[in-house]
């Protein structure tokens, strides 16, 4: 912990380089784009269609206003697909930058995480909008609670993050077998269905998935409009922090050697 603690000091000493990274990845990403950022919200609002049809009216879930309980969940699970995605190139892409200037390596993955904020806090924002003008009636209450949300949020994926990167430094394979985890993920988790359906008997198996905590959490606060339970939200940021500090350790563990294999 107090290790920790001390890196991120430094860390934050070159957090003038850690935001010209948020800067480049957005000008980046949307460079000659006609559209620029509308194209981030078209995948998933067509995807959130797609779903929307097929279970709404071929295999039915049971819940009114299907639509807004997809939109309150689905940016969150894309925010941390294309988060943890990006964590299986992030050092080859900078291979130059590594080699070429002393900084501490793990502001490559912040900066990718903090890019992809960005374009969450936006595409959330629409959502919160639309939800109170066409779910709810009214803004809730509930909706105070999103900034805790979103600590929860960016701890668990870099927490996650981090030892992707790590290990994708040493071994090529994780490139083949995160696709394949994240997918058995997205059926692992309440992305379409609520956390509700998941037999009793099978629910304290099924949260060990912190995603699956975390997509409960939005859900309460954006979809049913209340505030979650205690013990949830509490669980969840202690796993955040857990999962944070433990993939942070592991990082440091190995970052030193990772300009010699890149």
């Amino acid at each position: 912990m107090i290790g920790a603690v001390g890196r991120m000091r430094g860390v934050w000493r070159y957090r003038e380089l850690l935001h010209s990274l948020v800067v480049r990845n957005l000008k980046v990403k949307y460079q000659r784009s006609l559209l620029g950022f509308v194209w981030t919200l078209v995948n998933p609002l067509f995807t959130v269609a797609v779903l929307g049809v097929v279970f709404s009216h071929v295999v039915r879930i049971p819940l009114p206003h299907y639509w807004a309980f997809l939109l309150s969940g689905y940016f969150v699970w894309n925010f941390m697909l294309q988060t943890l995605n990006t964590g299986t190139y992030i050092f080859a892409e900078h291979s130059r930058l590594t080699r070429s200037v002393a900084f501490p390596s793990e502001i490559l993955v912040f900066g990718a995480a903090g890019s992809r904020l960005i374009e969450f806090a936006v595409e959330v924002a629409l959502v919160l909008a639309v939800l109170a003008i066409f779910h709810h009636h009214v803004v809730p209450e509930s909706y105070l609670v999103l900034p805790v949300l979103l600590l929860i949020q960016l701890l668990l994926v870099i927490g996650l993050a981090l030892p992707i990167a790590t290990l994708s430094v040493f071994y090529y394979d994780v490139h083949h077998a995160l696709p394949i985890a994240l997918t058995t993920l997205f059926y692992l988790s309440p992305v379409f269905y609520p956390a509700e359906m998941v037999p009793a008997a099978a629910r304290d198996l099924y949260f060990l998935n912190p995603i699956a905590g975390l997509l409960t959490l939005y859900h309460d606060v954006l979809y049913w409009g209340r505030m979650p339970s205690p013990e949830l939200l509490g669980g969840m940021l202690l796993a955040a922090v857990t999962s944070f500090l433990a993939g942070y350790a592991l990082f440091r563990r190995y970052a030193a050697i990772f300009p010699e294999i890149v």
